[in-house]
C-alpha cells in the first residue's frame, strides 16, 4: 500500500485512484469481489477435493475405479492408498504459504519478520511430516519433494537474514555477521545457488547410478538377454498382489526388475491401472502372471480374479513368496489354507471352467515351486534373477533355444561361490534336529568347493 504522509489514508496499489477504505465506493465493490474469490478458491476448493477423496476412498482401496474415482486420478494416483487426504494437506500448505500468511500483521507485515518466521516453521513442520509418512507410491517422487521443501524452507530463512540486514547495518553486524545488507543479499544468492547445484549433482548421480547399474546377462554368453514379447501381448509380465500385504514388495520387484532388464515391461497397477472392470484383459495381455503371494491374497476380490483370468488364458504363473510374517508374510501351508477357503466360486465369469481349489492350487504352488522374497542386498537379487529367468523361460525368443539359459543368469559384481580356505569342524547336538541337516549340507557344499574340506561332528 502507498500511505499519505499527512493523512495516513492507503490507497490499491493497482490502481491509486482507489482509496483502501470502507467509505470509497469503489473499494467496497473490490472488497466484496475479494472475499467472493477467497471463499471459492482458498476455502471451498480444498473442502470439495475432501469431499471428492473421502467419497472415493472405499473404492481405491478395493482397486475398483469407477468413473468418478478415474475422473479424480490427479487426487490420489501419487500416493500410498492408506494416505489419499495427502494432496489436500500439500494444497492447505502452499495455500498458506502463497496467500493467507499475507493476513499476518497486514499494515505492514511485509517490514517485519513474523511473516517469515511462520512461513519457515510451518515449512520445516511440513518437511518433518513429509519425511516421517512418506506418502508417496514413488521413491523419487519422495525424493523431489523433500527436496523442494527443504530449499524453500532455506528460502524463507535467508527471508529472515536478509530482513534484519535491512533493518539495520549495526544489527546486521550484531546479530547476523555481515557489515550490510549487500553481503547478506550477496550470501544468500551464493547459497541458493549452491543448494541448487547440489541438487542437481545429486539428480545426476542418481540418474548416472541408474544408467550404469548391472543388468541381468546369460550366464552361457556374458550378453543381456533378448525380451522378445509374443505377437498378441504387450506386456512381459503382469504382477497381481494384495495391496494390504504386498503393495511395497511387488513395487520394489517391478522397479528393480525395470533396472536389472532395461526394457522389460511389467504391468503394475500404480502404473497402467485405468479401469478396474479391466483385468481381466490386462492378464491376457501379458505373456506371464507373476503373483506374490502374501497374507490375504487369497481373500481379495479382485486378486481371485485376476487367477481365474490367467487360468482362463493359460498364462504361465511365477509364484513369488514373502514369507516375514512381520512384512506381511505367511506360510505357504496357511497361504494353501487360504486359497481353500476362498477359491470356491463355481464358474467365475473369467474362467466358468474353473474345477475348484484343486485346480487353482496346483497352478499356483506344485507347477513351479515358490520364489521366495528376500529383501537383503545379494539375497534379494537372487530372488530377481529366478524371477527374471522364468520370465525369459516363458518367452517366445527362448522357447526354440533352451540351451541358452541352461546356465542360468547372472548380474556383474554379485557375490560368487564362497569355500572355507581350510578344514573345518562344525561341531552340532545331535538332538537338534535342523542343526545335524544344515551341518550336513553344509559339508557337501565344502566338498563341492575348490580345496576346502569340512567334517561334522
Amino acid at each position: 500500500s502507498v500511505f499519505d504522509a499527512t493523512a495516513r489514508r492507503s490507497y490499491l496499489v493497482a490502481d491509486l485512484d482507489v482509496l483502501c477504505s470502507p467509505d470509497d465506493d469503489e473499494f467496497r465493490g473490490l472488497d466484496a469481489y475479494f472475499w467472493a474469490f477467497f471463499a471459492l478458491w482458498p476455502v471451498l476448493v480444498p473442502l470439495a477435493f475432501l469431499a471428492l477423496l473421502l467419497w472415493i476412498r472405499p473404492a481405491v482401496r478395493a482397486q475398483r475405479i469407477g468413473p468418478l474415482a478415474r475422473a479424480c486420478r490427479f487426487l490420489w494416483r501419487d500416493y500410498d492408498p492408506r494416505l489419499l487426504f495427502w494432496e489436500v494437506v500439500d494444497l492447505g500448505r502452499k495455500l498458506f504459504l502463497a496467500s493467507l500468511v499475507l493476513f499476518i500483521q497486514t499494515d505492514d507485515g511485509s517490514s517485519k519478520l513474523l511473516r517469515l518466521i511462520v512461513a519457515s516453521v510451518v515449512s520445516a513442520l511440513f518437511l518433518t511430516a513429509l519425511a516421517l509418512v512418506k506418502p508417496f507410491k514413488r521413491f523419487d517422487d519422495f525424493y523431489l519433494a523433500c527436496t523442494a521443501n527443504l530449499l524453500l524452507a532455506c528460502c524463507f530463512i535467508s527471508g529472515t537474514v536478509i530482513q534484519l540486514c535491512e533493518s539495520a547495518d549495526d544489527m546486521c553486524k550484531t546479530l547476523v555477521g555481515f557489515e550490510s545488507a549487500r553481503g547478506a543479499s550477496e550470501f544468500v544468492v551464493v547459497l541458493t545457488v549452491a543448494m541448487l547445484i547440489a541438487s542437481l549433482l545429486v539428480v545426476l548421480f542418481k540418474t548416472v547410478s541408474a544408467v550404469r547399474m548391472p543388468t541381468v546377462r546369460l550366464t552361457s554368453s556374458g550378453r543381456p538377454p533378448v525380451l522378445e514379447l509374443s505377437p498378441e501381448c504387450h506386456f512381459h509380465g503382469f504382477i497381481s498382489h494384495c495391496w494390504g500385504t504386498g503393495q511395497d514388495q511387488t513395487h520394489t520387484v517391478v522397479r528393480r526388475l525395470q533396472l536389472l532388464l532395461p526394457g522389460v515391461r511389467i504391468w503394475l497397477d500404480v502404473d497402467n491401472l485405468d479401469d478396474v472392470g479391466r483385468l481381466e484383459e490386462a492378464v491376457a495381455d501379458a505373456m506371464t502372471f507373476l503373483v506374490f503371494l502374501s497374507a490375504g491374497y487369497f481373500r481379495s476380490f479382485n486378486c481371485r480374479r485376476e487367477l481365474y483370468a490367467a487360468l482362463a488364458s493359460n498364462r504361465p504363473f511365477i509364484p513369488i513368496f514373502e514369507a516375514d510374517v512381520a512384512k506381511g508374510g505367511a506360510s505357504i501351508e496357511a497361504l494353501k489354507a487360504e486359497c481353500r477357503e476362498n477359491c470356491v466360486e463355481a464358474a467365475p465369469a473369467a474362467y466358468p471352467n474353473y474345477s475348484g481349489p484343486g485346480e487353482m492350487l496346483a497352478r499356483v504352488f506344485e507347477e513351479a515351486a515358490p520364489i521366495v522374497w528376500v529383501r537383503v542386498n545379494a539375497f534379494q537379487l537372487e530372488s530377481l534373477k529366478a524371477v527374471a529367468l522364468r520370465m525369459l523361460l516363458h518367452s517366445p525368443f527362448y522357447a526354440s533355444r533352451p540351451a541358452e539359459l541352461a546356465d542360468g543368469v547372472m548380474v556383474p559384481g554379485q557375490a560368487g561361490p564362497v569355500a572355507f580356505s581350510g578344514p573345518v569342524t562344525i561341531l552340532v547336538c545331535r538332538d537338534n534336529e535342523g542343526a545335524v541337516g544344515i551341518a550336513r549340507e553344509l559339508k557337501t557344499a565344502a566338498r563341492e568347493g575348490r580345496g576346502s574340506t569340512a567334517s561334522a561332528e
